[in-house]
């Protein structure tokens, strides 16, 4: 079966699934549900670092969520730190400094505990926190980047010329750049009664959550690179895995939350 087969078929059964529950779940169940996502997107980072042992640095990445979720910031930064310290500490007392690749495995898992829970925890939160402010929020957010991620699909293999990354990324170009800006614009413009926002603002915010989409697939795709995957796991036919879905809401979620905190829409 062919790869755009594959992304369509995968596309059409879960798509309807994810907005569904994106607008239909309460408050607290959507919390649950980010956390079902945020579990599954730890273990695939886990997994292309290929670290021994997922159990602890999962259950540290985890617990991150419980600060933020009752509003606790500054002991959410605590935990940032005391996660590292507490993975290292367990990781002497249980003799294991007496491996041969000891220094390699307890750095490398370190940086997975601090990359997880601020880049794949973090934005994953200000999902939730847009649906505090607004209950259509998530879903606009949801719509823009799946609209933003076909148009720089198609624009890019039917115009793509120049290329955008191509020691990152090879298949990325301007044309599908381009196509990821108009794509998300067009969601954020019809969306705009529900979101609030007026036409102006609509097509900048627009093209700034396309332009942010794009980094945040670049920006997975560095630690693809580094981690030597394709995908970070195979779980969605034609799509890869959990964090290759969600790597557009790196930078777009804590984006959108903080212009509507900051403009007071």
């Amino acid at each position: 079966m062919g790869e755009l087969k594959k992304r369509v078929i995968a596309g059409v059964l879960l798509a309807p699934l994810t907005a569904f529950l994106f607008y239909i779940l309460p408050i607290k169940w959507f919390f649950a549900f980010l956390t079902i996502i945020a579990v599954f997107a730890a273990l695939e980072c886990i997994a292309m670092v290929k670290i021994p042992g997922k159990f602890l640095p999962l259950f540290v990445i985890i617990v991150s969520l419980a600060p933020l979720y009752y509003k606790y910031y500054q002991v959410y930064f605590m935990w940032l730190i005391a996660s590292s310290l507490i993975y290292l500490l367990v990781s002497l007392a249980a003799g294991r400094s007496k491996k041969e690749d000891i220094n390699n495995e307890i750095i490398k898992t370190i940086a997975v505990i601090i990359f997880s829970q601020i880049f794949i925890i973090l934005p994953l939160f200000y999902v939730y926190l847009l649906k505090e402010l607004n209950n259509y929020l998530p879903l606009i957010l949801l719509f823009a980047l799946w609209s933003s991620d076909t148009c720089a699909y198609f624009a890019g293999k039917t115009l793509g010329k120049i290329p955008l990354v191509p020691q990152i990324s090879p298949k990325k170009t301007f044309e599908g750049l381009l196509g990821a800006i108009f794509g998300s614009m067009v969601i954020i413009v019809l969306t705009s009664r529900l979101s609030g926002l007026s036409l102006t603002k609509s097509i900048i915010i627009g093209a700034l959550i396309g332009m942010l989409g794009q980094l945040g697939d670049i920006f997975e795709s560095i630690g693809k690179r580094v981690s030597g995957v394709k995908d970070s796991s195979s779980l969605i036919p034609g799509h890869g895995g959990i964090l290759d879905r969600m790597d557009s809401f790196i930078f777009t979620a804590p984006f959108l939350y903080n212009i509507y905190r900051l403009a007071g829409i």
